[in-house]
């Protein structure tokens, strides 16, 4: 019992780093696109305040810009948030079967 205590602690601490390391990864990918953006707009504010955004009324399109995805379709921080801990908890219960396979056998 020692040994898989000692085998999960360390695989733990593994998993621990490399979800910090992703975590970082993703932060600065992020404010990287935030300031292409940016920069792709002439330095304008791409989001309005939501306080400002219900006074106003919706925009209107421009002569040939692009579609905006559907609201339905957009992709959540929330939902990346969530499937990002399920894989991680499917893979450490997959590599927690495995690993009691092979001390099994």
């Amino acid at each position: 019992m020692n040994d898989l205590l000692r085998a999960l602690g360390l695989s733990a601490g593994i998993l621990f780093l490399v979800v910090i390391l992703i975590v970082i990864v993703s932060i600065a990918v992020v404010n990287r696109g935030a300031e292409q953006v940016e920069a792709a707009n002439g330095g304008h504010q791409v989001a309005e305040p939501a306080a400002h955004a219900k006074q106003t009324s919706a925009p209107v399109a421009a002569k040939g810009a692009k579609p905006v995805a559907a609201a339905g379709e957009e992709i959540s921080v929330p939902q990346i948030l969530l499937i990002g801990v399920g894989l991680f908890v499917i893979t450490v219960v997959a590599l927690l079967a495995l690993s009691l396979i092979q001390h099994m056998g």
